[in-house]
């Protein structure tokens, strides 16, 4: 009878053990189903993309021209390679990081973008957090070699974007359309600071209209901007504020304030920019003008640019001008104080901002990959006896400019 009994509560037990076993089995491989769909769920949310350039470019002098090119190969000034990480948080959220490396800056990795996305529906989004200025038909793709005809966008109307491209702000963009055109409209807020100026409340705004193979667009932004201490005009400020202050006593002015070397002080920035392209499949046409000025000591500047190419097969050759000048020489020429040993050094330092330069491009683009184009790019520069893009005043009015990149999306 015992034996009986206890033979009964084994089965009963071993029964029961497999039960819980099976269920736990059955509980495990439901978690690892939740959890792999979840992974896949992150995937689908999660996208990557990247892009790089591998280039090289020397010219004839030994000044350096466009931030440090000389006459020795330099292999990093061109090369620079970047992520970008778009995470929808839903259908109509997002986060959106762009992580780069530069050669020019010892390959540091830095956050280009960093902003959350939002679309409110209607052709409404916003966006906030560091991003872009809008300022001219390439600045989402700046950086994207692959995506322009040049090794290197035109530095006499895209040099201030490389110096100030990015900044903290919030974005409002209205999508809509207009007959056979979609366009949108984008106004942005925010706070620039680089290592020369600063600009606490700047205001832009962007118009773009596409239709078929046409683009066109317009932009204008706005700040009350000063310079760092450290800056050109900053340090300037240092050898003639003394002599300027001597000179207007009486009146209490100085030259950091006439210039705006603090945020009492800031003079106003304007900056305006047109823009049209046309690509076609076998047509690229594009011309772009913008100009800058400042209230204060400021240079003024306008730029311009003119390319075509054209495409057959798997090759793109194409030809390019571009100019840049100084507009405000003749204030700069000016007496300022009517004290010939204060205007003296003021006017001989001061013509050193004065500007001009003209370049001729002729290049050759090969997509010899989907992804990948391998450029290379002549360049005639004319300075016209002033500084241009130089670091430094160039011992010639002239220098020829050799480049080559490879670039990639991925």
């Amino acid at each position: 009878m015992n034996i009986n009994r206890l033979a009964l509560i084994t089965v009963i037990t071993s029964t029961a053990s497999m039960t819980a076993y099976g269920n736990s089995v059955e509980q495990l491989t439901n978690q690892v189903k939740q959890l792999n769909q979840r992974l896949l769920d992150q995937e689908q949310r999660l996208r990557i993309n990247g892009f790089a350039t591998v280039g090289v470019v020397q010219q004839d002098l030994e000044e350096g021209y466009h931030r440090g090119i000389t006459d020795e190969l330099n292999w990093r000034r061109y090369s620079k390679a970047a992520l970008q990480f778009t995470f929808n948080i839903d259908e109509n959220t997002s986060f959106v990081t762009q992580l780069i490396s530069r050669g020019e800056e010892d390959f540091d990795t830095t956050a280009e973008w960093m902003y959350l996305k939002h679309n409110f529906g209607n052709g409404w989004s916003t966006k906030i957090g560091r991003l872009r200025k809008p300022n001219y038909i390439l600045s989402e793709f700046f950086d994207v070699g692959y995506a322009m005809p040049w090794t290197q966008p035109p530095v006499e109307v895209y040099g201030v974007l490389e110096e100030s491209a990015n900044y903290e702000a919030i974005d409002f963009t209205y999508d809509f359309e207009i007959g056979d055109w979609s366009a949108f409209a984008q106004a942005q807020y925010g706070r620039s600071e680089t290592d020369s100026s600063v600009s606490p409340d700047l205001f832009a705004f962007n118009f773009n209209m596409n239709y078929d193979y046409l683009t066109l667009r317009a932009g204008y932004s706005r700040a009350d901007t000063f310079f760092q201490p450290d800056s050109d005009i900053g340090t300037l400020s240092v050898g003639v504020n003394a002599a300027y202050e001597a000179a207007y006593a009486s009146a209490g002015l100085t030259f950091d304030g006439q210039v705006g070397l603090n945020e009492e002080t800031a003079q106003l920035a304007q900056f305006f920019g047109v823009a049209a392209m046309y690509d076609s499949d076998t047509w690229l046409l594009m011309a772009e003008f913008n100009s800058l000025e400042f209230d204060g000591l400021g240079v003024d500047e306008d730029g311009f640019y003119l390319v075509g190419g054209y495409r057959f097969g798997q090759f793109m050759p194409f030809i390019s001008y571009a100019r840049s000048e100084s507009t405000d020489d003749d204030d700069r020429e000016a007496p300022i104080t009517m004290n010939p040993v204060v205007d003296g050094a003021v006017v001989a330092t001061q013509l050193s901002f004065n500007k001009e330069q003209d370049r001729f491009s002729l290049g050759l683009r090969y997509d010899f990959k989907p992804g990948i184009a391998f450029k290379i790019q002549y360049d005639s520069v004319d300075t016209g006896d002033t500084i241009g893009e130089f670091d430094t005043f160039p011992s010639e009015d002239t220098t020829d400019v050799i480049s080559a990149t490879v670039d990639l999306v991925f």
